[in-house]
């Protein structure tokens, strides 16, 4: 199981995907007319074969999911989504456990399941699983750097592929919550991944668990590999879009950003 696609809801879409565009140095890859049906606009940009989104609620709609997170949050982290080789037994065994599915897909071998975010405690966590569009494709296996990615229609012969672009995969998340072995361990028993010393695996990222006490749940930091760029380089970008850049990391959306060379 890996997480390939990491999801911000931001008040102002434009302006924050001007801004990743810009710091990231490259462009939005899709923006999903199906996202409307949610009450929201969105764009992706892809890094390092993973996908960042922004979601920000339309104008009018004013009774939608994202809209509430960010009443209550502001800008910040708002979902994560994770590929497998078959998302079914997965999504059954969870809601069997009492885990609430608040969205599901299943149709021609694609199948998504979004779960409540309190079920997780910081954020909707999602479990997915899709065919390649060609079985003898090169990049079928679902964990390749460019494997199909239906939600950004990927890969795209338009945009750059895993190796070209300026900052890599996702290394790892931060999530920020008052018992952090609890949450931690509940992780690792309802995705069934390793953990150690609160530090859950997954196939080429870990999400590490921190304790701070009086906190809401939350994603606080994401960690990205090297791309072509070096972290100096997206650091001086970061820093030059007028984001608060100290100790080698930049605040972006809520969130706290590092590119690991």
């Amino acid at each position: 199981m890996r997480i390939r696609q990491i999801v911000l809801a931001a008040d102002k879409l434009e302006p924050t995907l001007d801004t990743l565009c810009h710091v990231l140095n490259g462009p939005v890859v899709f923006r999903d007319p199906g996202v409307a049906a949610f009450g929201l606009a969105n764009g992706l940009l892809v890094s390092g074969g993973d996908f960042i989104e922004v979601v920000s609620p339309l104008a009018g709609e004013d009774n939608t999911a994202a809209g509430r997170h960010l009443a209550r949050r502001g800008d910040s982290f708002y979902m994560l989504i994770m590929q497998c080789a078959d998302a079914r037994p997965h999504i059954e065994r969870l809601a069997e456990n009492g885990l609430r599915p608040v969205w599901q897909y299943d149709k021609d071998a694609l199948v998504a399941t979004h779960f409540h975010p309190r079920d997780f405690g910081p954020a909707i966590v999602s479990i997915d699983s899709m065919p390649p569009p060609n079985l003898h494709e090169q990049e079928a296996d679902w964990r390749a750097p460019n494997a199909h990615w239906f939600w950004a229609r990927w890969p795209h012969a338009d945009f750059p592929m895993a190796e070209e672009t300026a900052s890599g995969a996702v290394a790892a998340l931060t999530l920020t919550c008052p018992d952090a072995a609890a949450l931690a361990a509940h992780w690792a028993h309802h995705l069934q991944r390793p953990i150690t010393d609160n530090q859950v695996a997954f196939d080429g990222c870990d999400v590490e668990f921190v304790e701070q006490a009086g906190c809401e749940p939350h994603i606080s930091g994401v960690t990205l590999r090297r791309g072509q760029d070096k972290a100096a380089a997206i650091l001086a970008r970061a820093g030059a879009a007028g984001l608060a850049v100290e100790n080698g990391a930049f605040s972006f959306c809520g969130v706290t950003w590092r590119v690991v060379d």
